[in-house]
């Protein structure tokens, strides 16, 4: 039984308190860990750019049009101060900032869905983007395309156009696909999968 309940501990799903009212207890799970452990179901899946790639033509879209369709103000006042902040760490040259603030920016649009289902997934994407980036090293010009791209799909949520919201998202998804195809000729590339989703 201790065994046991030490096993639920590690993967997340209860704590263990101590004292006159301690024990196990239940608790909610995070996103990190639900993402972790996505990460080591699909390690034996032969994951490819593909596979990543239809993923987010599918979803990325959709969350844009949720967020503009929302049009919450809060989110718009994030999305902003995000971009301002991208652009600000680009003129820097402080590239793993610019990654951070680029991650956020897409999180943020996919909470919109309100889709807990959703969210995790597109959660667990943008991770893995983000291990991309740090084998790839992206050149400046690739970085500043990617923040023109943000900076149109918020105008067109801040207008609340859904249907350009969406466009614009998946133009975006499509050129960072393109990008990412450059591993099919990285030296790193046969294994850059298995990496980043052990690193995940």
């Amino acid at each position: 039984m201790r065994e046991s309940l030490r096993a639920l501990e590690h993967l997340g799903l209860s704590i263990l308190k101590t004292g006159s009212c301690g024990g196990a207890v239940i608790v909610e799970v995070e996103r990190t860990v639900a993402t972790q452990n996505l990460a080591n179901y699909l390690y034996f899946k032969n994951l490819t750019i593909e596979n990543l790639s239809e993923m987010r033509r599918i979803l990325e879209p959709h969350a844009a049009r949720c967020a503009a369709q929302r049009k919450d103000k809060k989110l718009l006042q994030s999305l902003e101060t995000i971009n301002r902040a991208t652009r600000q760490a680009l003129e820097a040259r402080n590239w793993s900032q610019v990654t951070l603030h680029e991650i956020e920016f897409h999180r943020l649009i996919a909470e919109q869905t309100e889709n807990p289902i959703l969210v995790l997934l597109l959660d667990f994407v943008e991770t893995l983007l983000d291990d991309f980036k740090k084998i790839l090293q992206p050149d400046a010009d690739f970085i500043k395309a990617v923040l023109t791209s943000h900076e149109t799909i918020y105008r067109a949520v801040a207008a609340g156009d859904g249907d350009t919201a969406a466009a614009e998202m998946l133009k975006h998804v499509l050129e960072v696909d393109e990008y990412l195809g450059r591993l099919k000729q990285n030296k790193n590339g046969s294994r850059l999968w298995q990496n980043c989703l052990y690193a995940a």
